[in-house]
């Protein structure tokens, strides 16, 4: 397991009706990525733009499950 904070560089957010990346979102992203395969933890931060993270997955692996997710990270 591999833990990394990585900053979030855009968010397409299917959680939210307003539109606005509040800390609510982040919360139900950050549930939403925890039950995904391979990811132990995850904490969405979207003020403050970071996503962090505990994964047993390669980096394009992690990358094309966040892309889905809508959310991309640089």
């Amino acid at each position: 397991m591999k833990t990394e904070t990585l900053t979030i560089t855009y968010t397409n957010c299917g959680f939210c009706t307003a539109k606005n990346h509040c800390i609510s979102c982040g919360e139900e992203l950050s549930q939403a990525l925890a039950e995904k395969a391979g990811i132990r933890s995850a904490r969405v931060n979207l003020p403050d733009h970071t996503l962090t993270v505990t994964h047993a997955l390669d980096e394009d692996a992690l990358e094309d499950l966040l892309d889905g997710m809508g959310l991309l990270v640089g």
